[in-house]
């Protein structure tokens, strides 16, 4: 089995590897043939009165594009206005001032550049048009809100809107035909939505059918403490259970999980708070990438923050954890009963600070995911929020390392068969065999 997971895992990374080249030669493509940098003057923008937004293009010569793309703008009376204005120092009108509007949203930031286009004249024959303007559909930290406002409109694949172009915080010039502008259809699952989709699909399923043991408490496997009262006093007497396979019922459930076995360690709490907000953080980031092409303003300090704060708790986790020796560890105090109930009890059952530390990361986990989809953006935690998080993680912690140890409790007693039979001495290796894949 090693030998198929090594092949797919290598498959994984060589598509990965793939989509990566392909959206990163793309975004070459793109720069290379873009506007060079604004340099637009300082000046008090003035726009002439005879300009009119005529015609909206994209660079594949259609009117459906993806965020991230490059759109041409065509104004009426464009290049006559810049070259009246030449002669008339007093009066310098300068393009690149306009900014792009979207159904009258004002996307800040977003500074058009003159270009030329070749386009059809008379026998077919192409001339030279420079009445263009060429804009790039990014969504920056200012027309953030903007970009919002125009995501927002329900649940669609993608959105229709007018584009304009304007002087910045102004009204966008009126367009040459009223009754039927320029539109504009922005596809929000573009192929690169769906690339990234099906990679955060492959990485998710390669984990829950290979790795989700690692998500289990340490400890020898099959070795657990056993609760009695001995002589009025509560002991943890070692106890061994062999590991055993047993065929799960649903043929899917087999194809992705494998067969069940019985006896493992139980789930750490700490370790899958880890990993669901590593997934939950990388999955927005895909997807976020995915639809609006933009992966360098992703993350947001505040979702680093919550991770290292799950990293941190973990870690902590694993030392309370490793106090003894490998005999004494508290990972192996139980046999697994179910996952849930794995992560919010110990060996005396359902904890308080355990459900506690579960619920806020659900409720968490649940404002992040819907910021996501709403605004295509990580939400921005607020101090207090962080906090809470925090004092959740410390007090596990805390309350963690007073959970009793998976370990035998001596009893003193004038009787040294008494010792011996409470100081049971653990299963050593070879009666446990490693478990065979």
């Amino acid at each position: 089995m090693y030998k198929n997971v090594k092949r797919f895992t290598v498959i994984l990374l060589l598509v990965f590897l793939l989509i990566v080249s392909i959206n990163f030669a793309a975004i070459a493509q793109d720069s290379s043939e873009g506007p060079a940098v604004n340099f637009a003057s300082r000046q008090i923008c003035s726009v002439p009165p005879s300009l009119r937004t005529q015609q909206v293009i994209a660079d594949n010569g259609r009117n459906q594009v993806k965020m991230g793309d490059r759109i041409r703008v065509r104004v009426e009376g464009l290049s006559a206005a810049i070259r009246g204005t030449t002669t008339n120092a007093s009066n310098v009108f300068d393009p690149r001032q306009l900014v792009l509007y979207l159904d009258g949203y004002e996307l800040e930031d977003v500074h058009g550049e003159p270009v030329i286009v070749m386009v059809p004249g008379k026998d077919q024959q192409k001339i030279v048009d420079d009445n263009w303007l060429a804009f790039r559909l990014e969504r920056t930290d200012s027309s953030e809100a903007a970009w919002n406002a125009l995501l927002g409109r329900g649940n669609r694949y993608s959105i229709n809107v007018i584009p304009g172009v304007g002087c910045p915080r102004k009204l966008a010039i009126p367009v040459s035909d009223p009754l039927s502008p320029p539109q504009l259809e922005i596809v929000l699952f573009s192929w690169r939505f769906w690339l990234c989709l099906f990679l955060l699909i492959a990485i998710v399923l390669i984990f829950i059918r290979y790795c989700r043991s690692t998500l289990r408490s340490p400890g020898i496997e099959g070795v657990y403490s056993q609760k009695e009262v001995i002589s009025g006093q509560e002991l943890l007497i070692p106890e061994k259970a062999d590991i055993k396979n047993k065929n799960r019922e649903s043929r899917i459930a087999q194809f992705f999980l494998g067969r069940k076995k019985l006896n493992r360690n139980p789930f750490s709490l700490s370790i899958s708070q880890l990993a669901f907000w590593t997934f939950l953080i990388f999955g927005a980031y895909l997807i976020i990438y995915g639809i609006t092409g933009d992966y360098t303003n992703v993350l947001t300090e505040q979702s680093l923050i919550l991770l290292g704060i799950n990293s941190i708790t973990a870690f902590g986790s694993s030392l309370v954890d490793g106090h003894g020796n490998e005999r004494k560890r508290k990972g192996s105090q139980r046999i697994s009963e179910g996952f849930f109930y794995d992560i919010l009890s110990d060996i005396n059952g359902v904890n308080f600070h355990r459900f506690q530390t579960f619920i806020w990361t659900v409720a968490i986990g649940l404002f992040f995911v819907w910021e996501v989809i709403k605004n295509l953006a990580m939400p921005e935690f607020d101090e207090t929020l962080l906090t809470l998080q925090g004092i959740s993680a410390a007090t596990y912690l805390g309350l963690r390392g007073q959970e009793h140890h998976g370990m035998t409790t001596r009893v003193e007693s004038t009787t040294s068969q008494e010792d011996s039979v409470y100081e049971q001495p653990l299963p050593t290796e070879e009666e446990n065999p490693p478990e065979s894949h």
